[in-house]
């Protein structure tokens, strides 16, 4: 007897949306077709995100992907988060000959999960995919919550430290 592919859908199935959480999101262009780093669509990303209803600590735009790390508000779930970021941005894209992948990939941060080595990822990313030099800024990153200050403090010159390109994604722990 063959069973039937359960699909996407049953990932989601028993997810809970935590009011408060931090979530960490990557959104990915429909086959990872490249031309997302551009001005215009960070000018437009960055002004979705002042618009969302979640408290967005920082945003990075690649060739092909986003990350955001948010704090997710009251009687809103990532899926809506999501939706507000790239769903006006799709009719931009489709001028470019961009689309999304129809899902993205979600991990919310545990209670005594610090956010920073998040932040260093996504620091970190273009400069481990070689777009920029290491003693270059990429233009497309950004703190954009008062939340998150503290990380500039820490690293002024908003560039990653060279062990951090060597950095495991943070949600790939062991498991506990």
């Amino acid at each position: 007897m063959q069973t039937k592919a359960k699909g996407l859908s049953s990932l989601r199935k028993g997810r809970i949306a935590v009011p408060g959480a931090r979530y960490f999101i990557t959104v990915v262009t429909k086959n990872r077709c490249l031309g997302l780093d551009r001005f215009s669509n960070w000018s437009r990303l960055l002004e979705l995100a002042a618009q969302n209803t979640a408290v967005i600590w920082a945003l990075v735009l690649m060739p092909d992907h986003f990350h955001a790390l948010f704090v997710l508000p009251q009687e809103t779930t990532p899926g809506d988060v999501v939706r507000g970021l790239k769903g006006p941005l799709t009719v931009d894209l489709r001028n470019q000959n961009l689309g999304w992948q129809r899902n993205y990939f979600e991990h919310r941060l545990r209670a005594d999960e610090a956010g920073e080595p998040y932040l260093r990822y996504m620091l970190a990313n273009p400069y481990r995919a070689g777009l920029v030099a290491l003693d270059a800024r990429w233009p497309f990153w950004a703190i954009t919550s008062p939340n998150a200050r503290w990380f500039i403090d820490k690293f002024p010159k908003q560039l990653p430290e060279p062990e951090w390109l060597a950095m495991e994604c943070p949600w790939a722990r062991e498991s506990d």
